[in-house]
């Protein structure tokens, strides 16, 4: 079964920050917002889907701790010292590679921590490509383009199998049609 959505914490203190974040990261991925309660949990959907990403608030002891803990990240300067960050992965499918491009502009533009600028990542698979920020809490976000020989030929199948059926249902309707004294 296909995941049907995926949601991420946030706390009291960053939920403004990671809903501005994500609406400004999404949006050319053609996302919009769904539904949302102020300050508690936000939906985001893709344009004809359904609400697939979330973003959710944890209460007030869960922040603390987070902040304690070192979880938190403000800006690069906190990957650079260590921070741990959340380290959710997250990864968004784009149209093609400009899109990637133009996504990780955006991104970092909207404050995320660059984490993989846009480029083809042979170690996941051929044609695989990809870039990464970091958010505000340090989840891993991606987009990635990938288009393997594999997928095009199984979106491709369709036509493919509609062009065979139709030459040789014409050519049994053109025999039958002979046979039967009309051609």
């Amino acid at each position: 079964m296909p995941i049907n959505h995926v949601a991420l914490p946030t706390t009291p203190r960053t939920h403004t920050r990671m809903r501005a974040f994500y609406q400004t990261i999404l949006s050319p991925l053609g996302y919009t917002i769904y539904k949302e309660q102020a300050n508690l949990y936000v939906g985001f959907r893709p344009r004809n889907g359904g609400p697939d990403f979330w973003l959710h608030s944890t209460c007030e002891e869960v922040a603390a701790q987070l902040e304690r803990d070192g979880y938190l990240f403000n800006s690069s300067k906190d990957k650079e010292e260590g921070k741990k960050g959340l380290t959710t992965h997250v990864a968004f499918d784009a149209g093609g590679v400009k899109e990637v491009e133009r996504w990780y502009k955006i991104a970092v533009q909207a404050g995320g921590i660059p984490n993989g600028e846009p480029g083809e990542r042979p170690q996941y698979a051929k044609g695989y490509y990809a870039a990464f920020v970091l958010d505000p809490m340090g989840n891993n976000v991606e987009v990635v383009y990938f288009n393997p020989w594999w997928l095009q030929l199984i979106k491709a199948a369709p036509c493919v199998l509609f062009t065979v059926f139709g030459a040789v249902a014409g050519h049994f309707a053109m025999r039958w049609a002979r046979n039967a004294g009309w051609a």
